[in-house]
């Protein structure tokens, strides 16, 4: 299988003659180089990727030093692409002749795809189980539920399936709990309010005798 220029892995160091063609094609794309003469890149960069190199790393080395710091102005039009990049990767070889290590690590083409193998299996969609009685019997309700065209009709069934879940919290022997109870469970909840938090005093209410009109 043949990878297109564009979507050549940068890491992936290149060992066969159509991996090398495919790499360089890869760098003049993604250095916008259209009118590098590829044959003369290929011939500049083939000791470069028997060495260990890649794209990424070669597109590292255009842009800085060993350093780190930066490389020195983009391209001009004036420059022939292949003797530009003679020049910048001049400064990548130890004493004038023994190419210096890549920045970034490289790796091979089979390397490549057993990592993304690895990685597509560990982010695919896990299948579920099969479903239980229940779960098959909830599945059949909720669909049985979605075709039905009365609005009215499937707020009340979702009304009265929600009653049944809260009916089977309650505590057997138990009688539902009413309106009464609630008001009364927040009246022994909520603490009567007093008149000064510092003197801690409670407000009581004071029963005043009625008076009768003559």
């Amino acid at each position: 299988m043949q990878i297109e220029p564009r979507r050549w892995p940068g890491r992936v160091v290149p060992s066969t003659d159509t991996d090398v063609d495919v790499a360089v094609e890869s760098l003049c794309v993604r250095a916008s180089w259209p009118d590098a003469d590829r044959l003369w890149v290929r011939r500049l960069l083939e000791p470069w990727f028997k060495a260990g190199w890649s794209v990424d790393a070669l597109l590292v080395a255009i842009d800085t030093k060993p350093d780190g710091t930066r490389q020195g102005r983009p391209r001009s039009r004036a420059q022939v692409a292949h003797e530009f990049l003679r020049a910048r990767l001049q400064t990548w070889t130890a004493d004038g002749a023994r190419l210096a290590r890549p920045p970034l690590a490289g790796m091979s083409l089979g390397e490549w795809f057993r990592v993304n193998r690895r990685n597509a299996l560990l982010h695919a969609p896990r299948r579920g189980g099969p479903l239980g009685s229940e779960g098959e019997r909830a599945r059949a309700e909720s669909r049985a539920l979605a075709h039905r065209r009365d609005p009215v009709e499937r707020s009340r069934e979702k009304g009265r399936r929600r009653q049944e879940v809260l009916d089977s919290l309650l505590v057997p022997g138990q009688k539902v709990p009413s309106f009464a109870d609630s008001w009364r469970l927040v009246a022994e909840l909520i603490p009567v309010p007093r008149v000064c938090s510092a003197c801690g005093h409670v407000r009581n209410e004071v029963t005043r005798p009625a008076h009768r009109v003559a």
